[in-house]
């Protein structure tokens, strides 16, 4: 018995340090980039940056508009195990034929002779680069779309290879190599490339230094698009982003924090720089609507960038581009700066007294604290968006949920008012659904937590007032329940738990009420591969366009739709569509099937141009094709062409939303033209309509039951004692429970009662001690984030992701106790693979991260 128990501890110990030497290989082979995981392509129209590589998983990083970045990874010599459902469209072999059409029925077919000049090397070429480089970036830097540059790099953990420059001139027909014209330097595959965000001939490429000095950092910067680069060693070491200016266009800002946490200004595009501030914490310039020299510096009084709330930190501003500062607050935790507002969350006091929220409107000046609940060390707000003048703010709910609540501002930034209760937000990857339809002013969508952890989406047509499911195409069922289900929509919380959901959602102000998105209809979100669903009303009714995930864009101002199935690991066939998805063509670019890792349109949302790329699965060397689909749209759309359309026709009120009623020409879905470059698409009338209860939201302390449009006072609220602090005076608010949405247009018609009387007493809590109201927190433009990840947390919560997909549950990417229930996957489906995308809100509040970027 001894003999054999030793055997079995002898067996034992072989198989887990077997299992530990494939863990540890698999990682190494991670960090060493021989792991190269499947395709995916980032479609945003508003990038004109983006990042490719075949080292690893697909990460998107929307930074503020000064540096506009997509990262693309995919996987190598591996194949998807994704299994697919038997409904989706087979698509026929197009081997032998150039040029082949696979359409619904034959009144879509594009005429063959249109088709045929599409393979036309005027309109499609094919360029191979001498470059198998694991790392691409692409960079438009012309103002007309004919200029870009591509870098390639290699990077093994600690060592880099030589990295490649190239440029082109012609929509990436052709490139160049120019490495001569940085001297054959190895630039950075991360935070490497920082495009300006005024002018795009404006690039700055960071390198490492020969000696590996890590007190300095050389760059190279171009004012032309590439054809000359001027050198310049800086005095620091950079680690991170620069941040560019909104309007100066020299003026950068970059930190060091191996150099007592410096923070750095550079009024002269990067090749001069000085410092102004130590032990800086986070940064922000001002935004458009303030002093064009104001600058917003949080530091600590210490070397140890203390976060223990114990008042050592303080809030500087700038006015002079970093010149003199003055002190504005005190005992601030983190910071954020939208529009015209200033967020600081101020710590409570010794031990874990909680932050406050406080807003100010004058650049600091003054500051009122916002009627939102105190929270604790655990717990965040987060500044999810800010358009004509209201705020959407999401704050943690109490316990590790995953979730918390949505809410409004009024125009000032202080009064919040319940939007949506449940409201999915990963804290732990900075991940939320909340997205904003740029193509229908007013809609948002979101995702929310059912009572059984399932997760739903919504959509709201007046700015949060109303939340509704959305709604299923005709003639849609749930396949495995007899409830009434819905529409559910994938986005990044989805792609971060490895739903293969290549592409978020899409819209674009230039494509009037157009919106693509990968979803399933059902009673909550499923597993399983989605479909591509568009809606060309902003969202009231949808189709479904095309079966499987799929990478998709938007050009020509919604007039031309392309998209290429995410279902294979390799392919040479594009998809496209010119009358709003209805109908779908089939073009093969090319003869020999490669990895897809990049699809872009030029900027240029008029453009006719699309640049594919990829890399080949043998040689893996670089690959580009570029389209010009003006081969198929040849004639210049007229006036015959166009159709009046309005806005929220499908609502109650014939049109009439946020106050307006406005008419938009769109060009008629079977209209085979395309729009002259100067074609701008905007409301050809806009009347004023008569004010109802759908141009208000519920006031502080009201609230809405489910779709009903009647705000009653909330249950935990006494009526008798709405007040308020503002600017230091306790002030009453004196209300039938409706509050005008700010940004709202409506005249005369329903004008409830609201008035705010000063009852001559000094305040200075955000809340009143009677007055218990749920609220707090976001989404807010993309301009900077509190997010650091630790690579080994990110590793093992990988693995704990997958194990747990196994069994069809999603946990909070938050350490927390909380798992999100999706829809049991069908008989033979399993999920493989992981996409890490990341959303970073404006202004996030949070106790896991170090520092605002």
């Amino acid at each position: 018995m001894a003999n054999r128990s030793s055997i079995l501890s002898y067996v034992s110990f072989s198989v887990f340090m077997l299992l530990f030497a494939n863990l540890t290989y698999s990682e190494s082979a991670k960090e060493m980039n021989l792991h190269v995981r499947r395709n995916h392509i980032n479609m945003n129209m508003k990038k004109s940056t983006f990042t490719t590589s075949i080292d690893g998983m697909y990460s998107q990083n929307d930074f503020s508009s000064t540096r506009n970045m997509t990262n693309v990874k995919h996987k190598r010599h591996v194949r998807n195990r994704l299994q697919v459902k038997s409904k989706r469209r087979q698509v026929r072999d197009v081997a032998s034929n150039p040029v082949d059409v696979a359409t619904q029925d034959s009144e879509c077919r594009i005429p063959d002779q249109q088709m045929a000049a599409l393979s036309n090397s005027k309109h499609t070429s094919f360029y191979m680069f001498n470059d198998s480089n694991f790392n691409l970036a692409m960079i438009w830097t012309g103002t007309d779309g004919k200029e870009l540059m591509a870098l390639s790099t290699m990077e093994y953990t600690f060592f880099s290879e030589q990295s490649q420059l190239w440029i082109s001139k012609d929509f990436g027909r052709s490139f160049v190599n120019i490495n001569h014209r940085i001297r054959g330097a190895v630039i950075k595959a991360k935070d490497g490339v920082f495009k300006s965000s005024i002018d795009p001939q404006r690039v700055i490429l960071v390198s490492y230094m020969e000696d590996q000095d890590m007190s300095q950092t050389r760059v190279y910067v171009t004012l032309n698009g590439g054809e000359t680069f001027d050198e310049s060693i800086l005095p620091f070491y950079l680690d991170g982003a620069i941040v560019f200016h909104s309007t100066a266009t020299n003026m950068l800002l970059a930190h060091s924090p191996y150099q007592q946490f410096k923070l750095w200004v550079s009024d002269d595009f990067g090749i001069h720089w000085r410092d102004v501030q130590s032990n800086v914490m986070s940064y922000s310039w001002g935004t458009k609507e303030m002093e064009p020299g104001a600058l917003f510096v949080l530091v600590s009084s210490g070397t140890d960038k203390d976060k223990t709330g114990s008042g050592t930190r303080k809030l500087l501003r700038s006015t002079d581009y970093g010149k003199t500062f003055l002190a504005i607050k005190m005992n601030v935790y983190s910071f954020g700066v939208q529009g015209k507002f200033v967020f600081a969350a101020v710590d409570g006091g010794k031990g874990d007294n909680g932050r406050i929220l406080y807003v100010s409107k004058d650049d600091g000046k003054t500051w009122s604290p916002t009627q939102l609940p105190v929270v604790t060390s655990d717990r965040f707000f987060s500044v999810l968006d800010m358009n004509e003048g209201m705020l959407f703010m999401h704050v943690d709910d109490e316990g590790d949920t995953g979730s918390g609540t949505l809410y409004t501002s009024d125009a000032d930034g202080i009064v919040f008012s319940v939007s949506l209760k449940k409201h999915l937000f990963a804290e732990g990857s900075a991940t939320t659904d909340f997205y904003r339809v740029a193509s229908m002013r007013g809609v948002y969508m979101a995702s929310q937590v059912g009572d059984d952890l399932s997760i739903h989406t919504n959509i709201t047509f007046d700015r949060g007032g109303i939340w509704h499911p959305v709604k299923a195409p005709k003639g849609s069922k749930c396949k495995n329940s007899a409830t009434s289900c819905s529409l559910q929509i994938h986005n990044r919380y989805s792609q971060i738990k490895g739903v293969n959901a290549p592409s978020s959602p899409l819209s674009q102000s230039s494509a009037v009420g157009l919106i693509l998105a990968h979803g399933n209809v059902a009673d909550a979100l499923e597993t399983h591969p989605p479909d591509v669903f568009i809606s060309n009303d902003g969202g009231y009714n949808w189709t479904k366009a095309l079966s499987g995930p799929h990478h998709y864009t938007v050009t020509n101002h919604g007039g031309l739709l392309l998209a290429i199935s995410a279902e294979q690991d390799v392919t040479n066939t594009i998809k496209f569509s010119y009358d709003e998805g209805h109908c779908w063509n089939e073009y093969k670019f090319c003869d020999e099937p490669f990895s897809i890792t990049g699809l872009l349109p030029e900027p240029s949302t008029n453009s006719l141009n699309v640049s594919i790329w990829g890399f080949g699965s043998e040689d893996r060397r670089w690959r580009i094709v570029t389209i010009d689909f003006s081969a198929v749209l040849k004639d210049e759309c007229t006036e015959k062409d166009f159709d009046e359309w309005v806005p929220h026709l499908s609502n109650e009120r014939r049109g009439c939303l946020l106050g307006l009623n406005e008419t938009f020409e769109r060009v008629k879905p079977d209209s085979l033209c395309r729009l002259n470059y100067a074609h701008e698409p905007k409301a050809k009338q806009s009347n004023p309509c008569s004010c109802t209860k759908d141009d208000y939201e519920c006031d502080f302390g009201f609230s809405r039951k489910g779709e009903s449009k009647e705000c009653k006072v909330s249950a935990d609220v006494d009526p008798s004692h709405l007040d308020i602090c503002i600017n230091g005076n306790e002030e009453k608010i004196n209300t039938w429970g409706y509050r005008k949405i700010p940004g709202d247009m409506c005249v005369n018609g329903f004008q409830p009662v609201r008035s705010m009387d000063t009852l001559q007493q000094q305040c200075t809590s955000g809340l009143e001690s009677n007055l218990s109201v749920e609220q707090l927190d976001g989404h807010q433009v993309k301009t900077w984030t509190i997010v650091m990840i630790l690579l080994a947390v990110a590793f093992f919560s990988g693995i704990l992701v997958f194990l747990l997909y196994r069994h069809n549950k999603l946990p909070c990417t938050r350490p927390s106790l909380a798992s999100y229930r999706y829809s049991q996957l069908s008989d033979g489906d399993n999920l493989d693979k992981m996409i890490d995308l990341e959303s970073h809100p404006t202004y996030h509040d949070s106790s896991d991260e170090e520092i605002l970027e």
